[in-house]
């Protein structure tokens, strides 16, 4: 099983804008009517799930850059991108695919056992 099929594509909700600086990002939902703000972190989060990156991916991307434990790294990310669905800013999250925590529980544990 690849990690795509593992982990569905996650998107950016259709009525979401954002306009970024190095200083991280604001996002307007033009259909809710709110306005939310990324530090730069959140911003490089983002960006990644824009250019259709898997959590994998993701994990991998910030791991590289940031040189931070992978496993906090996959607790951390996991929680950004729930919160972004939660707050319907993303489709195709850990909320609504339960395979998804799945997926997070696996790479957790892999980490762990390495």
């Amino acid at each position: 099983m690849s990690v795509q099929q593992m982990s569905p594509a996650m998107k950016v909700a259709d009525g979401v804008r954002e306009t970024s600086s190095q200083d991280g990002a604001a996002l307007l939902d033009i259909e809710q009517g709110l306005c939310f703000s990324l530090n730069p972190v959140g911003a490089k989060i983002w960006e990644l799930v824009k250019r259709g990156y898997s959590p994998n991916q993701i994990v991998d991307s910030l791991e590289h850059e940031f040189r931070l434990p992978r496993t906090q790294l996959v607790s951390d990310i996991f929680e950004f991108v729930k919160q972004l669905e939660q707050m319907k800013l993303i489709i195709g999250g850990p909320v609504s695919r339960q395979a998804e925590r799945g997926f997070f529980a696996r790479l957790l544990a892999r980490n762990r056992s390495a």
